[in-house]
């Protein structure tokens, strides 16, 4: 009898769902998936928010702040004897930074918004502006701190290492003025990994932690469950749209508005020449997300969408390594493979439209729309 009982309860909140859905309205379609999680004790929007925030968001960050620890010891030893050693492990260093940081690129939220911190010095060329090479040299020769856009963060200390070649490198810090503004460079992104940690520590009541994980119990920040949901999936939309747009098709000409123009001083990292490997890093990014719980909590709710995400950013992540094979770096791809760059980013577009169509109907959301939004 009790067994009976339970399928038509189940039963029921499965036609309110299908009402839900005919009805269109996402916040009710969101609100029915709750009373069925918490029915039948599943694994939850909570569930999901938790082990996003523990198992992925904040090693993630731990791992970062571990690199620009590393990163800051190298350019001791760099700035202290400038040799080719010591620029390598530098560049070295950076390398393993930036690459890092791209792994966790797409939660671009909470701590890591630029309001909330008002400058977000990890931030990269797709988020901002592409730094300004003479304000910089400009602040170096007037010996002025690294603050303000286009002159500091992640891109402007690839720019002091890598624009040149060992020789040119080692003797250009031999400026004193040079070496104390990579050292703020570095110390200010150090700062900014430390407010990463600092605003996500579990140790701290007050702390964004708690306002993410307590959505829809009484967060400031997140009034309903669906509201940190929607912020995951918004996420993955929004930084698809940046790949797509910015990363890819803005340099490589294949965007409305530049006309076929391609523009290969967009491409990100230009003087590393890292394009490829951030991308490859980016899709990662997604993978993690998904394993972190996102899979889990998707396959409760539909038996064809995890299967065929994960397929995608497969066949995505081969391409990318496909042209990095073919072409070395992403300008000579643009250069003299344009159809080939038109394939991967057809790619990135096909991963694009799963995440906001088939992911965000599976999850009952709406894209850009929260209890912030006044939904």
């Amino acid at each position: 009898m009790k067994n009976t009982f339970k399928i038509l309860t189940f039963g029921f909140y499965i036609l309110l769902y299908s009402c839900g859905v005919n009805s269109d309205k996402a916040s009710e379609k969101a609100e029915i998936l709750g009373l069925v999680d918490t029915y039948l004790k599943t694994y939850t929007t909570s569930s999901l928010l938790a082990d996003i925030s523990n198992n992925l968001i904040i090693p993630k960050y731990t791992t970062l702040d571990t690199k620009v620890s590393a990163l800051q010891t190298a350019v001791t030893n760099y700035t202290a004897t400038p040799d080719a050693t010591n620029l390598n492990l530098v560049r070295t260093a950076w390398t393993e930074t930036d690459l890092a940081y791209r792994q966790i690129e797409w939660a671009y939220f909470g701590p890591a918004y630029i309001p909330y911190n008002v400058y977000l010095y990890l931030d990269s060329f797709s988020r901002a502006f592409p730094i300004d090479p003479t304000s910089i040299e400009s602040k170096i020769t007037s010996n002025l701190a690294p603050n303000g856009l286009r002159v500091d963060g992640l891109d402007a200390v690839e720019y002091l290492l890598f624009k040149d070649n060992i020789t040119t490198t080692n003797t250009a810090f031999s400026d004193n003025n040079r070496k104390t503004y990579l050292t703020k460079l570095v110390q200010d992104i150090k700062t900014q990994t430390g407010l990463l940690l600092f605003h996500w520590d579990k140790s701290r009541t007050s702390s964004f932690y708690y306002s993410f994980t307590n959505a829809g119990k009484g967060s400031r920040d997140y009034p309903n469950t669906k509201d940190g949901l929607t912020e995951l999936t918004n996420q993955m939309v929004f930084f698809c749209n940046t790949i797509v747009d910015i990363k890819i098709a803005e340099p490589s000409g294949l965007r409305a508005t530049n006309l076929g123009v391609k523009d290969i001083t967009k491409v990100e990292t230009p003087y590393a020449n890292l394009a490829f490997d951030s991308l490859l890093q980016n899709l990662q990014g997604f993978s993690d997300l998904g394993n972190a719980g996102l899979y889990k909590f998707l396959s409760l709710r539909s038996e064809t969408v995890v299967p065929r995400l994960k397929e995608q950013i497969k066949i995505t992540t081969a391409s990318v390594n496909s042209l990095k094979t073919k072409y070395g770096t992403f300008p000579n791809a643009i250069t003299t493979g344009g159809s080939d760059v038109e394939l991967m980013l057809n790619e990135f577009k096909k991963l694009r439209i799963i995440i906001s169509t088939e992911v965000i109907s599976a999850l009952g959301g709406t894209i850009g729309v929260s209890s912030n939004d006044g939904d």
